[in-house]
């Protein structure tokens, strides 16, 4: 089968290539790609050149020319002799680079699939995978029904940790964030107030939103390390401080006695995949990936988990250059980018 792949081939440089398929072998199922996602983090981090792994020689498939992706929705053409549980014809989500067709590898990290609701459309399956390194934050934090929540960052990210407290019954729920676009895309999506951290001291706002001094949960989804202690800083006394996405690099000036140690702080990382290995599951709640990607498509079947405002290109897989430099230099015009095959 002829397939397009998007591959980054240097620093910069998008290409879309044209390559043969074999026919799936026995453990493997051949997916057809309807849409796939963009994640502004890490695809704009390689594309850049930036990502820390590029240069770790331990990891090979980390090297240009590079298949960005990891979010997509399409449907199944070909089963492999040894595949059962499947049918030709049903639609999926999966962990999909930008592609017109994937070879999905049952076991392999990337050879995950899931079954989309029947009235789910393709677009929204598409950012599932993308979704769940926010919805890290909900059940990282455990219980959130009723308790005030903010997020630090309204990247793609921010956004879907945002979403996700709020289809977990948070209240109230805040976003942050200096980019007018991205604040007004929390507020479409339900958030209870959007704060521009420029427009003056970020926890005497919060504070006078909340009526208290600080939020019980707080979610960083800046990708930025040196955010951390100011995500600290919003909490409450007692609060949670969990840290979404990808922060890249090493925190500065964190006084761990007055700011953590004294405040009775819980500080802790929620990798969208590291969050559902099995020996976390205990600590996350007992979920797992399969059950965190079903409640996602569910959620977004059902209306629960709203992307009001966040799709805002829908583009061609050549467009895709163009559309990792309006990420990185146009916040107030590009934020959810998901890319078309058929």
């Amino acid at each position: 089968m002829r397939a397009r792949q998007v591959v980054i081939a240097e620093p910069y440089r998008v290409a879309v290539r044209e390559v043969e398929l074999p026919p799936p072998a026995a453990n493997q199922i051949l997916v057809a790609t309807e849409v796939s996602a963009v994640s502004a983090g890490t695809e704009l981090a390689v594309w850049t050149g930036t990502h820390q792994w590029l240069k770790d020689p331990a990891l090979p498939d980390w090297k240009f020319p590079f298949r960005p992706g990891y979010s997509a929705a399409g449907t199944i053409v070909a089963l492999g002799s040894e595949v059962s549980g499947w049918k030709v014809g049903e639609r999926v989500g999966y962990p999909g680079n930008h592609a017109s067709a994937e070879l999905l590898t049952l076991g392999h990290e990337r050879g995950r699939l899931w079954r989309m609701p029947d009235k789910l459309d393709m677009e929204k399956a598409a950012v599932a995978c993308i979704a769940r390194y926010g919805l890290g934050a909900s059940i990282r934090a455990g219980l959130t029904l009723g308790r005030s929540a903010a997020v630090l960052g309204l990247g793609i990210i921010g956004q879907f940790s945002l979403r996700c407290l709020i289809a977990a019954g948070a209240n109230p729920v805040v976003g942050i964030d200096a980019v007018p676009m991205r604040r007004q895309a929390a507020l479409s999506a339900g958030a209870d107030f959007a704060l521009d951290p420029s427009a003056g001291d970020v926890r005497e706002q919060l504070s006078r939103c909340l009526n208290r001094r600080g939020a019980e949960i707080v979610a960083d989804a800046t990708g930025v390390p040196d955010a951390v202690p100011t995500a600290m800083s919003l909490a409450c006394d007692g609060g949670q401080v969990v840290v979404v996405g990808s922060p890249r690099g090493r925190a500065k000036d964190v006084n761990f006695y007055d700011d953590l140690h004294r405040r009775y702080l819980d500080v802790c990382g929620a990798h969208g995949n590291m969050l559902f290995e099995p020996a976390h599951t205990r600590l996350a709640g007992a979920w797992d990936i399969d059950k965190a990607q079903n409640w996602l498509l569910a959620a977004l079947a059902s209306g629960r988990l709203s992307l009001d405002g966040l799709l805002t290109h829908r583009l061609a897989p050549e467009e895709l250059n163009g559309a990792y430099e309006g990420l990185l230099k146009k916040k107030d015009e590009y934020l959810g980018v998901v890319l078309r095959w058929k």
